[in-house]
C-alpha cells in the first residue's frame, strides 16, 4: 500500500475544524498511515522544522494561520503542503474586512501551496475566483467532510415550558459561535414568526451573545428562548431537539447540519450556496425560500406538516454521501499524489 507520513499542522482549538482534524487523523491511522498532529502556534519551532523533514506531506488544517506555517516550512525541508480549506475565502475576507495588502500577500502565499482540498465545491468556487491570477496549475480537490460516529456526549438539560393552549411544546434549538457570520439574530426575529409554543434553546458562546439577551428579553421573559452556553460534542446537542436552524451568512460543508441530520433531526438553514449544494438534491424543503426570518419560520412549519417518514428517509440519503470510508478514501487518494 502505497501509504505516506503525514504531519498535521492543527489549529489548538477551532471548533468543527479541529473536530474534522481529528477525524481525518484517526481515519488515517485507522488505515495504517503514520500520523503527526502538532499545534503550529504551541509547538515550538526548531520542533516543526524536524517533524517537517521526518514527514513526505505536510497537512494545513485551515488555509489561514497552519497554510502560513506550512509554506515557511516547505521553505525550508522542500515537502509538499496541502491546504485544507473549510469556507468560501471570498466571503469569510468579506466578512473581516481584508484589506488589499491583505489578500495580496495571500495570494502570494498560495502560491506555496502544492495542492488545495475544499469541503465543497462552493468553498472551491470561492478560492478557484481568488487566486484565478496566480498563474500555473492550481491543484484542487474537493473532499466532503465525513461524519463518523458521534458520542453520546453529556445530557442537555432543556428549559421546556407548557406550550400554551393544550399544545407540547416545539423544541428548536442552534448549535454554534454567536458571532457575525453566523447571523444569531435571526433566531430571534423567526421566533417572532412562530407559533407561541415554538421555544428555542442556543447552544453556544460568542462576542454576540449579551446583545442576543438584550434583544431578545421580550422571548426570554416569555420563557421562548434559552441560552443553554457551551456543551461537549456529542448526539446530546441534537436529540432533544424537534428540528435545529441554522443561520449562517456563509458556510462550507457545515458539521453541525449534518451531525444533526445524523441523528435523525431535521436541519432547518437559510438557502446559502454551500445549504443548497447540501440539501436541493434531496430535501429541498429544508432549505427556506428565502433569506428573511419570515422565510426561515414557514420552512419550519412546511417541515412539520410532512411525514416524517418521509423527512427521515431524504435526511439518510443526504447523510450516506458524507461516509468516514469516502472522505478517508478521498483524502488518502489525494495524499498518494503529493
Amino acid at each position: 500500500m502505497n501509504t505516506r507520513r503525514i504531519l498535521l499542522l492543527e489549529e489548538s482549538s477551532w471548533g468543527g475544524v479541529q473536530t474534522m482534524s481529528r477525524t481525518l487523523a484517526e481515519g488515517l491511522i485507522a488505515q495504517s498511515w503514520q500520523v503527526t498532529a502538532l499545534p503550529w502556534r504551541q509547538t515550538a519551532w526548531g520542533t516543526l522544522v524536524q517533524a517537517a523533514k521526518d514527514h513526505d506531506v505536510l497537512v494545513a488544517t485551515h488555509n489561514f494561520g497552519p497554510t502560513y506555517a506550512g509554506a515557511a516550512l516547505k521553505a525550508i525541508t522542500g515537502k509538499p503542503l496541502v491546504s485544507w480549506v473549510h469556507g468560501p475565502l471570498q466571503d469569510v475576507l468579506h466578512t473581516a474586512r481584508a484589506s488589499t495588502l491583505k489578500k495580496l500577500w495571500l495570494k502570494q502565499l498560495y502560491k506555496q501551496v502544492s495542492h488545495f482540498v475544499c469541503v465543497s465545491r462552493t468553498t472551491q468556487d470561492s478560492l478557484m475566483g481568488f487566486v484565478k491570477q496566480l498563474g500555473g496549475q492550481q491543484r484542487c480537490t474537493v473532499v466532503p467532510n465525513g461524519l463518523g460516529d458521534l458520542p453520546p456526549g453529556q445530557p442537555l438539560h432543556v428549559h421546556a415550558g407548557h406550550g400554551g393552549e393544550g399544545l407540547a411544546p416545539l423544541l428548536l434549538g442552534y448549535v454554534g459561535r454567536l458571532s457575525e457570520e453566523k447571523q444569531p439574530g435571526f433566531l430571534l426575529e423567526t421566533m417572532r414568526f412562530l407559533p407561541h409554543h415554538a421555544q428555542l434553546g442556543v447552544v453556544g458562546e460568542g462576542p454576540l451573545h449579551h446583545k442576543l439577551v438584550h434583544d431578545g428579553m421580550d422571548l426570554l421573559y416569555q420563557g421562548r428562548v434559552h441560552f443553554l452556553g457551551k456543551h461537549p460534542s456529542g448526539a446530546s446537542l441534537y436529540q432533544p431537539w424537534h428540528m435545529t436552524l441554522l443561520t449562517s451568512r456563509y458556510e462550507g460543508c457545515p458539521m453541525t447540519a449534518l451531525e444533526s441530520l445524523a441523528c435523525g433531526v431535521p436541519c432547518v438553514a437559510l438557502p446559502i450556496p454551500a445549504m443548497r449544494e447540501l440539501f436541493d438534491r434531496d430535501a429541498p424543503y429544508l432549505l427556506a425560500r428565502g433569506d428573511t426570518p419570515v422565510a426561515l419560520a414557514e420552512a419550519v412549519m412546511t417541515v412539520l406538516s410532512l411525514p416524517p417518514e418521509q423527512v427521515q428517509a431524504d435526511m439518510a440519503r443526504i447523510v450516506a454521501r458524507h461516509s468516514l470510508d469516502s472522505f478517508v478514501g478521498q483524502w488518502q487518494e489525494v495524499l498518494r499524489t503529493c
